[in-house]
């Protein structure tokens, strides 16, 4: 039976919590940035999906959005508006749900051992909330495969649907790489890190144009009874892709994907990232539109060496 516990404490701590706490989600912010957080980590609380420079880039379209792990091939997740699998319980506790200080934690046990801890606070000046996940082996024995999945549909304002322009960056110049299985900009299904996606998948791609988002799979291998594996998710909002990506790297994101409404880089860019996957920070790694001449050319020199040996 689903035993979904969302608990909100206020900056009192548990003093508020002695007195009765709000059975209800959380609206976090960082002074510059809001998003609605549910007990089980999934977006949309309150109605507020992620606001940033234009509004909410979540909620005019589907709430396609959510978070999946796995262990031992079985994937459980949660996906859109309440679309469970395999949640058996989650807790939600915050103690300073506003600016700098802000800390928030939602606590997710799920049927395949794992227990997921994502742990929020701000970051970059506030132009990124910052997400620490933690995967706990929470079981009585090794559990093999760890895998965590997010996907995440941005609607952009102004331009959102069919005028969104998605970047996708794996980690590599040629797509994923370190501890990223698969990409896609495909956001449209519950996020089980055991499916993998074929639109763009596995590739680089930058100003992708159409209703798209980002789908990322990142894989831990086995984890021992009682040990976990921790990395962190940023997600955030600029007024231009330039800002927004140096906003990333100013905190050693590796592998990241954007959406914008302009192909010009000047709209607003709602964005997510990842850090502790075992590759280069992207400060180290050329801008998008280099980093796609550069695949192109590592293509070409391989084809030209299957040549020069046929």
């Amino acid at each position: 039976m689903l035993n979904r516990l969302k608990i909100t404490l206020s900056a009192l701590g548990l003093a508020a919590f002695a007195v009765g706490a709000q059975a209800a989600p959380v609206v976090l912010s960082t002074g510059l940035l809001q998003m609605g957080v549910n007990d089980d980590a999934s977006l949309g609380g309150d109605g507020v999906g992620f606001v940033g420079p234009t509004g909410d880039a979540i909620m005019p379209g589907c709430l396609c959005e959510g978070w999946g792990a796995a262990a031992n091939g079985v994937g459980n997740w949660t996906y859109g508006d309440g679309a469970d699998n395999g949640i058996v319980s989650a807790l939600l506790t915050t103690t300073t749900a506003s600016g700098a200080g802000l800390s928030a934690q939602s606590v997710v046990t799920l049927a395949n051992g794992l227990q997921v801890t994502h742990s929020y606070s701000s970051a970059a000046g506030g132009a990124l909330f910052k997400v620490s996940i933690n995967l706990l082996n929470n079981s009585a024995a090794t559990l093999t495969d760890v895998r965590y999945a997010r996907t995440l549909d941005w609607d952009v304002t102004p331009g959102y649907f069919d005028a969104n322009f998605t970047t996708v960056y794996g980690g590599t110049p040629t797509g994923p790489g370190g501890k990223v299985l698969t990409t896609s900009t495909d956001p449209f299904d519950a996020p089980n890190p055991m499916d993998f996606r074929s639109q763009e998948q596995d590739q680089n791609v930058v100003n992708s144009v159409g209703d798209k988002g980002g789908f990322f799979v990142f894989g831990f291998g086995d984890i021992a009874a009682g040990e976990s594996y921790t990395f962190d998710t940023y997600i955030g909002a600029n007024g231009s892709v330039d800002g927004l990506l140096a906003d990333l790297g100013s905190v050693g994101v590796e592998a990241y994907s954007y959406t914008t409404g302009s192909d010009a880089g000047f709209a607003p860019a709602y964005g997510y990232g990842f850090a502790g996957l075992g590759l280069p920070p992207i400060l180290d790694v050329p801008e998008p539109s280099v980093m796609a001449l550069t695949a192109l050319a590592f293509l070409g020199a391989s084809a030209a060496t299957r040549r020069r040996r046929a």
